[in-house]
């Protein structure tokens, strides 16, 4: 009886290790079984994706490839010509296959790289994993995960019984942070031979929130004046923000194409359909083309009318607060006037401009450095909120320096991001942690106030919508603007501190000083419109009547000639001496090469009324 030899003993382990799955040199490289994959390496091996299969699947592979090739090895001896048939399209269909599972990987690489390896990279050691680890084996989160109620799934080491309750707190707290999760539970699975969490998310706020909407219209007529509806928040919870009581300016931050005019519209156009005023400062002019034309809104698109728009609103302002400081009762019921809405677009840029602007057109020693429609800004921020003058600021990166300091930018209590970076984030609200994940979502925002972030679904009204609400309501009056300049912008504004005034405006479209062959009219406006003042006449000098032939006396002296007074640019603009603002004078002086000379930097009334109405004549073609 003959025995077998080693060499038999061997082919024998080598087969029964090819058909069972097992590694060929049989050692095991992870904690894989028969049925079950690997997630643990073993005897200091790595974990790849070969070792991580169960040894059923890898028994398959091994199989199925094999008897592959020996069919298309038989095949091309007995068949040829439909054997390459076959592996043409068999080629094909594994062509499209790899390439479809390419397409996923790479779709998902950005998203192990930024959520799924930080967050094995923090488990690693809490979870007492063996170093080489895959992330991918035991974490179980999809790339939508912050748009789904079910997160995910964490398998946990069989050994895990988190005891006390310590390690199950601890693991809770870094699957929030690095996740960027806030509304999550974590239900932990401990019982069986497969230990795992649960992740369970707060349902997100709905994909839309339209205008158009039954429930969002009764939701925005039901919101006070105070507070307009901003969106819809998880388990349709409202969200708005009280400008009496909680936040009197918002500031709203986003990239390009985050709906920061979106956000705005939303808000001001409730506060419209409420009787508010309405002011847009915005330089790329048209960014809000539903209110343009408005009765109860001023729309400032040059850098100069803005500018004068800010002063005329900081002047607004103080009248205001004039008012509340003499005011003996409760100062939320003080009569200020209606509330007034400022919407400053790309704040960065536009005070940037406006301090340009400013160092271009001042020419005065008295005048001061820094530009008075920054400083009217700042002080409006600064004001109480019994002033009811509400500033909406949009800025892409509202950074303390382009506001003017950090103390200006703490004057927005409410916050407003979409669409952000880890840094911006972090440089507006380093309060609120961890960060939340940002959304692509349209509409998508988080509202940010008390140190407390609201994931929202903005509302969304259309320009037809947003005009028809803002006209539906209680309108407020016309703002009486003298001097529009640039296709309806408002241009030289000041504000009006008295309660009522009778202003002359003429055919001309000037208010003040009757021209030849103007026709006048008058009406009487409220305290809050803004106007300019009626410009007054020039001063005379009543000159005594001088004899044919004056009388010798002594020594003959010539009759003393009477002083014609003269007027810096500021001091002719407050005079009315020509109905302009001391900024468009000193503009004009600097572009207008017909503009009278000065001397010492002053000039008389007849000098500039002359060049003031040879401009007209020539802008209008009359003579």
């Amino acid at each position: 009886m003959s025995m077998a030899g080693p060499s038999t003993r061997v082919s024998g382990r080598a087969a029964w290790r090819f058909v069972s799955g097992h590694h060929m040199d049989g050692i095991a490289r992870t904690d894989a079984g028969a049925f079950r994959r690997g997630t643990r390496p073993a005897n200091g091996a790595r974990m790849t994706a070969w070792n991580s299969l169960s040894r059923a699947e890898r028994a398959a592979l091994r199989l199925s490839l094999s008897t592959g090739a020996g069919a298309v090895l038989w095949g091309s001896q007995t068949h040829p010509e439909a054997t390459e048939q076959t592996l043409t399209a068999v080629g094909a269909g594994a062509a499209l296959a790899s390439g479809y599972g390419a397409a996923r990987w790479v779709g998902g690489w950005r998203h192990r790289r930024e959520w799924v390896r930080p967050l094995h990279v923090a488990l690693e050691g809490p979870l007492g994993l063996p170093e080489g680890t895959r992330p991918e084996s035991y974490i179980h989160i999809p790339r939508d995960y912050p748009s789904r109620t079910d997160v995910g799934r964490i398998d946990l080491p069989a050994e895990f019984t988190g005891q006390a309750g310590t390690t199950t707190s601890t693991i809770s707290e870094i699957i929030r942070t690095k996740l960027a999760l806030s509304d999550v539970s974590v239900s932990y699975k401990l019982a069986g031979r497969k230990p795992h969490l649960v992740l369970t998310q707060t349902p997100r706020p709905r994909s839309k929130v339209l205008y158009s909407a039954e429930d969002v219209r009764a939701l925005v007529a039901a919101a006070p004046e105070s507070a307009p509806l901003i969106g819809l928040g998880p388990q349709e919870r409202v969200v708005s923000v009280d400008l009496d009581s909680e936040s009197p300016h918002v500031l709203v931050s986003a990239s390009t194409g985050g709906g920061k005019s979106v956000i705005t519209r939303t808000m001001t156009a409730q506060m419209l359909n409420r009787g508010a005023f309405l002011a847009v400062l915005d330089f790329k002019r048209h960014s809000h083309k539903w209110c343009k034309g408005l009765p109860n809104t001023l729309y400032a698109r040059d850098i100069s009318d803005i500018h004068d728009a800010l002063v005329a609103l900081g002047a607004e302002g103080l009248r205001r607060n004039v008012l509340v400081d003499d005011w003996e009762g409760d100062e939320k019921d003080c009569p200020v006037g209606s509330r007034i809405a400022i919407i400053l677009e790309e704040a960065n840029a536009t005070i940037t401009k406006l301090k340009r602007y400013w160092a271009a057109v001042r020419d005065s020693k008295e005048d001061p450095k820094e530009s008075p429609a920054i400083d009217a800004l700042r002080e409006i921020l600064f004001m109480g909120r019994a002033v009811k003058i509400h500033v909406l600021l949009v800025a892409q990166s509202a950074t303390a320096n382009a506001l003017g300091g950090p103390e200006v930018r703490e004057c927005f209590s409410t916050r407003i991001l979409a669409r952000y970076t880890r840094n911006a984030w972090n440089m507006l609200v380093p309060e609120v942690q961890p960060v939340p994940r940002s959304s692509r979502h349209v509409g998508r925002a988080q509202v940010v106030l008390g140190g407390s972030a609201t994931e929202t679904q903005v509302a969304f009204l259309t320009n037809n919508e947003a005009r028809e609400l803002a006209m539906s309501g209680t309108v407020a009056p016309p703002l009486n603007i003298w001097g529009p300049r640039h296709q309806g912008v408002s241009g030289d504004v000041t504000p009006d501190v008295t309660p009522d005034v009778t202003v002359t405006r003429h055919a001309g479209g000037h208010a003040g000083r009757d021209q030849e062959g103007s026709a006048s009219t008058s009406r009487t406006r409220p305290a809050l419109t803004l106007v300019k003042d009626a410009p007054a006449a020039a001063p005379t000098v009543d000159v005594p009547p001088q004899p044919a032939t004056p009388p010798t006396v002594g020594v003959e002296k010539a009759p003393v000639e009477p002083e014609i007074p003269r007027y810096t640019l500021a001091a002719a603009a407050r005079e009315g001496i020509v109905p302009m603002t001391d900024s468009a004078l000193r503009q004009a002086k600097k572009r207008d090469s017909e503009f009278p000379q000065s001397t010492d930097g002053k000039f008389t009334a007849d000098e500039l009324q002359r060049w003031f109405r040879n401009r007209e004549n020539a802008r209008t073609g009359t003579e």
